[in-house]
C-alpha cells in the first residue's frame, strides 16, 4: 500500500491570512504565558529552598531543589521549543 500522504505538505495559507494571523498570535500568546508561568515557578522553588535551608530541614530542602531542577529544565524547553520544533521536523523529513 502506498502512503496516502506522500508529496502532501501542511498549508495554513488555505483559510486565509487573518487565520494564519491569528493562531501565530494564539501559539506566541501561550508560549510567552507558559514562559511566565515556568519563571514563577522556578523563584517559588528556589525561595522554598532559601526558607527550608534556613530552618535546617534537609527533607524540605531536598523537595524545593527537585521542583526547583524541574522548573529550570521546563524553562530551558519552552526557551528552546522553536529549535527542538525544527530538529524534530528535520529528523522526520
Amino acid at each position: 500500500m502506498q502512503n496516502p500522504l506522500d508529496g502532501i505538505l501542511p498549508d495554513f495559507s488555505i483559510f486565509g491570512a487573518q487565520f494564519t494571523e491569528l493562531w501565530q498570535k494564539i501559539l506566541a500568546g501561550a508560549w510567552g504565558i507558559a514562559i511566565v508561568i515556568a519563571i514563577i515557578y522556578l523563584i517559588v522553588s528556589i525561595a522554598g529552598m532559601s526558607t527550608a535551608s534556613g530552618a535546617q530541614n534537609p527533607n524540605e530542602y531536598k523537595n524545593g531543589r527537585q521542583k526547583a531542577i524541574g522548573a529550570g529544565i521546563a524553562l530551558a524547553l519552552l526557551a528552546a521549543l522553536a529549535v527542538i520544533v525544527t530538529a524534530i521536523f528535520a529528523l522526520v523529513s
